[in-house]
């Protein structure tokens, strides 16, 4: 399955370029160990002057999109669903979406082929189970971002959302997806500028609305032992345990 990786790399500082920075790893990275075509969203083309590979597309966000890239005085984690919207309009069959402080180690096509080949709409890092009805009713910041962002949009049915993480998601590009990012959007238009972290609520919410099927990157599978995260001065692992190198 043809497959391309996807991700923001959006300056919201003057000045401050480290999350650039991590993307040029993110690039190098996959340009040297996969044949994965890349799809890099950014503010600040420039900085990426220097990246000369047809594998790589950079799109300039301030010529397509005018959604707020704060909210909260933060990053608005809703722009994550934008690099999916523009990849879902390509020829690809597999979008492989990452947060832009990961990279890999290596690689293994045979056991990545193996998973993406499977009948699954999307594969989140952990396990897709029910828990935003729990973590709702247990914990108020989640609560909150209901009672904000999901005005007229949020069910029962909602409460068997994951809440996965959203450093890496693969998605099968099918018209579940569009679905899904319909629905994200929906999410988004109701958003007054509130913080938008633990965006796994999106991920998982747009995927039940969508009803797509949920798998697992299982620790069995190679590709995820050639995984990392840069996060702050450490490094995790595919599955965000922290890690020595």
């Amino acid at each position: 399955m043809k497959t391309i990786v996807v991700t923001n790399s959006i300056q919201i500082t003057d000045n401050d370029y480290s999350y650039h920075e991590k993307t040029l790893k993110l690039i190098s990275s996959y340009l040297k160990y996969t044949k994965f075509d890349i799809l890099v969203l950014t503010n600040n083309v420039d900085y990426f002057k220097n990246v000369e590979d047809n594998r790589v597309l950079l799109v300039d966000y301030d010529k397509i999109f005018n959604e707020s890239i704060t909210s909260g005085k933060k990053f608005n984690m809703h722009l994550k669903r934008y690099p999916l919207r523009l990849a879902s309009k390509m020829d690809y069959d597999v979008i492989y979406h990452h947060d832009c402080d990961c990279y890999i180690t290596g690689w293994d096509d045979e056991s990545y082929d193996k998973l993406v080949n499977q009948d699954y709409d999307i594969i989140f890092p952990n396990d897709p189970r029910p828990q935003l009805g729990n973590l709702r009713k247990n914990h108020k910041h989640f609560q909150e971002k209901i009672d904000r962002e999901f005005v007229g949009l949020y069910y029962d049915e909602l409460d068997q959302a994951p809440n996965p993480a959203e450093t890496r998601i693969i998605f099968k590009n099918n018209d579940k997806l569009k679905v899904f990012l319909d629905f994200w959007d929906e999410i988004s238009n109701n958003n007054n500028n509130y913080l938008t972290y633990y965006c796994g609520v999106y991920f998982g919410t747009s995927s039940i609305h969508s009803k797509m099927k949920m798998g697992q990157v299982g620790k069995n599978l190679k590709f995820s032992d050639y995984g990392r995260i840069s996060h702050q001065n450490k490094t995790l692992n595919y599955f965000g345990t922290y890690i020595n190198e």
